[in-house]
């Protein structure tokens, strides 16, 4: 599940939902417009190919009307009428219907309505009394199984002051299936003709008669479904006629494939909803690498603030990268934090040595205190030594007053100078488990009775430190260790004992005495020190002071050691943590890293 707190997430979602949104909407309207454009554009050519269908029957039935009558005026079927003979009319009717073009139909009558000749198919649908005796012209539209019948009356005539009507002469053709191709050719449309709910005759296939006789009496455009296909259809009834006598309405009907109009429709929505699939993916990949550009620095800025804040250590620093496409932004405020933490450790360690320098003021109290005792004791000394008398006992004791208090007097010195002056280290390969032993050494030189456990994991690696700092900083918790353990047990005979554990890892002993514990392990990438005695303990009170300058409860101490050694450890990029409640002892832990600050590789 997408976590939307996120930012990258929060970009990735937005762009994506965007394009989505942007490109689904476009795809809709172009989809939308499209169909309408279509179906309008379809619906003009279906009206106008069904005005150019009317035109043309038209057109037709003007052509045989004018036929008709340049045939009726000829000299030589006046004459043929006027014998009122069907033998001497038959041979004439045959002739003339084929030379008139496409007539379907050739019927001559003589002046009572009798018929006396007739060719071609229909004759016997017509009526040959209807215009009898008249010199009307007249057409009507008959349904016959092949289709619509139209014919032409027109009267044959001898001109004068009363017109001498020798008969009429009709002229018929059909609208039928090869008309109905004929028309579609000229059109581009499907064409059907039909009468009262009956199919007669179409460019479609006879499977299509069935649906296409339930849209001929539709009003206006309606559909017509059938084998898979829709169409379009607009049927009109065949327009200025008079209807053939049984009462039947004939009907022309046009149609245009509306499955046909929009097949390239879905082609096209297809390659729509393509593009829209390859754009929401493009735009998904490059949303998404947009936002890394700009949260990536973000988070590595984020992850050295978690850094510094649970470390403290102001020498982390976030990479700076030049790449084209990351965000300036993001990369100015890199820079501005890596500013920020340079300034806040160059202001804490001014801070610190202004510190120390103030400190120096304070402990004029504590050195002119200090120094007054030994100098005391080394006067005394002195004057014992300017007496003539003295035995090589007493000469020896003076000799070792003045020796101690001397040393006593230097010790004070330098634990002054170090914490007053900034640390320098001198960075370099070195044995954790060797400093900590030659720690040992040092802090118990001349110690009675005491055991000093050694639990030491030979499986460290080599650290990149100041060997010498680093075993100053752990002689001086040493010797506070030391001092606590020798407070609960008084000075014995025995000479000081350091015992090493065998193994990598095992089990701590119990001392038969108050103990110091040192044991070495790795803490993920840190190297943890930690020393635990089983002295008198520190109080609650006392606790949260021990690391203030010249702040001791010893009679003796200056309260320089441990400031001392935690400025050396967090110089050398570590921290130390204290726990201890009075009479059960103190644990000291001190993390190092694996390789300095500053250490170059």
């Amino acid at each position: 599940m997408i976590r939307v707190a996120s930012l990258t997430n929060r970009i990735f979602l937005a762009c994506t939902l965007l394009a989505a949104l942007s490109l689904g909407f476009a795809f809709y309207f172009v989809n939308a417009r499209a169909t309408t454009e279509a179906e309008a554009s379809l619906e003009r050519e279906l009206t106008e190919s069904a005005a150019l269908v009317d035109q043309q029957r038209a057109t037709l039935t003007d052509q045989f009307t004018r036929m008709a009558e340049l045939v009726a005026d000829a000299p030589k079927l006046k004459a043929a009428a006027t014998t009122a003979d069907p033998p001497t009319v038959q041979p004439l009717a045959t002739e003339y219907l084929k030379r008139v073009t496409n007539a379907d139909l050739f019927v001559v009558a003589d002046r009572r309505g009798h018929v006396l000749a007739s060719a071609g198919d229909g004759a016997a649908a017509i009526n040959p009394a209807e215009g009898a005796g008249t010199v009307d012209e007249f057409s009507r539209v008959i349904p016959q199984q092949r289709g619509l019948l139209q014919v032409v009356s027109v009267p044959i005539f001898v001109d004068g002051p009363l017109p001498d009507v020798l008969g009429r002469l009709t002229v018929g053709f059909f609208l039928d299936d090869a008309l109905a191709r004929q028309f579609r050719k000229s059109t581009g449309s499907e064409i059907a003709f039909g009468a009262d709910g009956q199919i007669l005759a179409s460019s479609l296939p006879d499977a299509a008669n069935a649906s296409l006789a339930r849209a001929l009496a539709g009003v206006g455009i309606t559909r017509v479904a059938f084998n898979n296909e829709e169409f379009l259809a607009l049927a009109r009834p065949i327009a200025s006629i008079n209807v053939a006598p049984q009462g039947l309405h004939p009907v022309i009907m046009t149609l245009r494939s509306r499955t046909e109009r929009l097949r390239f429709l879905t082609t096209v929505r297809n390659g729509l909803v393509g593009a829209l699939i390859l754009t929401v993916l493009l735009a998904t990949i490059l949303s998404y690498a947009v936002a890394r550009t700009m949260t990536r620095p973000l988070a590595a800025v984020t992850g050295a603030m978690r850094h510094v804040a649970a470390t403290g250590d102001l020498t982390r620093k976030v990479a700076l990268r030049s790449r084209a496409w990351d965000d300036e932004d993001a990369r100015v405020l890199a820079a501005s934090f890596n500013t920020l933490t340079e300034s806040i450790s160059g202001f804490q360690q001014e801070a610190a040595q202004k510190d120390r320098l103030s400190s120096l003021g304070r402990l004029s109290t504590v050195v002119a205190h200090e120094i007054r005792n030994p100098l005391m004791i080394i006067s005394a000394a002195l004057s014992t030594l300017r007496r003539r008398e003295l035995g090589d006992i007493e000469v020896r004791e003076a000799i070792a007053d003045i020796e101690g208090e001397t040393r006593r007097l230097n010790r004070l010195v330098s634990e002054v100078l170090d914490f007053a002056k900034p640390i320098r280290f001198e960075l370099g390969k070195a044995d954790l488990n060797e400093i900590c032993r030659n720690s040992v050494a040092a802090a118990w030189t001349g110690g009675e009775r005491d055991a000093v456990l050694l639990d030491l994991d030979d499986r460290l690696p080599r650290i990149t430190t100041d060997a010498e700092r680093l075993r100053t900083a752990l002689v001086n918790i040493l010797v506070n260790a030391r001092h606590a353990v020798e407070a609960v047990t008084p000075a014995h005979p025995q000479s000081g004992v350091a015992r090493a554990l065998s193994g990598p890892r095992n089990e701590i002993a119990v001392a038969d005495l108050p103990t110091v514990t040192v044991q070495t392990a790795r803490r993920g990438n840190l190297l943890r020190v930690t020393i635990q005695d089983q002295g008198t303990g520190i109080a609650a009170d006392d606790l949260a002071h021990i690391f203030d300058p010249y702040f001791t409860t010893r009679r003796a101490g200056t309260g320089l050691g441990l400031p001392i050694s935690r400025n050396i450890i967090e110089g050398l990029g570590g921290s130390i943590r204290v726990r201890s409640s009075l009479g059960s002892g103190t644990e000291i832990s001190v993390d190092l890293p694996l390789t300095a600050p500053g250490a170059t590789e």
